[in-house]
């Protein structure tokens, strides 16, 4: 295995053997900023397993001269935002003094490896590589400025405590009921619906119907052992699926923690408590499994209602991260 040196240091590409190292970092990370793991051995195993290795197209490892483990970065192909070509993940452990000339590094790398291994879109000027920044990360904030990064939307976690907060019954609007998602009859009417509902974010690109169900359907495969069927609910009106919420599990490693994903409802039954009324549920499922948290994304400009609706059951914000995005110029190789 190559090993390059980059300033002070050495850096090579991740393998499996640096999972235990590579979670420790990242949740060193995330704890100093937010106070929270962000994720387990198990959830990060999934980096190098065949599905991981067909999302993944680079992740290095950067280690001092003692060989510790002191940041990586990862290229991955990206779903959303939808105007992305890949996304940049990295991190740098906390305990590192003067940090800025490693993140440098971490982006001169990247961006170069960015222009060699994507292919930028038919009829675009380059290719777009985008990634989260957290807001209590000024360094990292300031570096992405330097090399040209423009700030886009920011995503803010919200979080209900459940053991905190009483837990409301749901109420389901004349004529919608509820019940659990079925993917070997519901794949093609969840993911048309999925596409639609979120027409109005930032960065949107319709989907034709066949790429919808596909990336779906990929997307549920990803899942693994975290999904779990009765954690998936729809909610129906008549035979037609008009919402829905799917839930995690042990989020972060932590069995008290769950996190939300792909809470939608569609444009025409909006306004009517369907969003409420499955959250409410969700709430009551993941509580009886144990935990006393359950976590999600939003866009903190959507403009849909979604961070009053989120308030409205008693989530609140915990943190903010900050999407930057950045044209490369193809490398030809």
């Amino acid at each position: 295995m190559t090993v390059e040196k980059t300033c002070t240091w050495n850096h090579r590409q991740a393998t499996s053997d640096d999972l235990k190292h590579f979670v420790a970092l990242i949740n060193a990370y995330a704890q100093y900023h937010y106070g929270a793991n962000r994720m387990s051995e198990g959830e990060m195993s999934s980096a190098f397993d065949k599905e991981g290795e067909r999302q993944r197209r680079d992740m290095e490892v950067w280690f001092d001269e003692r060989q510790e483990m002191q940041a990586f970065v990862g290229l991955w192909n990206c779903q959303w935002p939808a105007g992305w070509d890949v996304w940049l993940d990295a991190a740098i452990h906390p305990d590192m003094q003067d940090a800025g000339p490693l993140w440098d590094g971490l982006l001169a790398w990247s961006e170069m490896q960015a222009s060699k291994l994507i292919q930028p879109k038919e009829s675009a000027s380059g290719i777009v590589c985008g990634s989260r920044v957290l807001s209590s990360d000024p360094v990292a904030q300031s570096v992405y400025r330097s090399r040209g990064y423009q700030r886009g939307i920011t995503e803010t976690l919200m979080r209900a405590d459940l053991a905190s907060n009483r837990l409301e019954k749901p109420v389901w609007p004349e004529g919608i009921a509820c019940r659990t998602l079925d993917l070997e009859t519901d794949l093609e009417a969840y993911a048309i619906a999925l596409d639609e509902s979120f027409q109005e974010e930032a960065g949107y690109i319709p989907l034709a119907h066949d790429e919808a169900i596909r990336e779906r359907r990929e997307e549920f495969e990803s899942f693994g052992e975290y999904y779990e069927p009765e954690l998936w609910l729809v909610a129906v009106d008549g035979k037609k699926i008009v919402g829905s919420v799917g839930s995690f599990l042990n989020h972060g490693g932590d069995k008290e923690r769950s996190y939300l994903y792909h809470v939608f409802v569609l444009p025409a039954w909006r306004g009517r408590g369907i969003a409420t009324a499955l959250l409410r549920k969700s709430f009551q499922l993941v509580h009886r499994r144990g935990c006393r948290f359950a976590e999600l994304h939003v866009n903190s400009q959507n403009e849909t209602g979604a961070l009053e609706l989120y308030r409205g059951v008693g989530m609140r914000p915990i943190w903010h991260q900050h999407l930057y995005e950045k044209v490369l110029p193809p490398v030809e190789v």
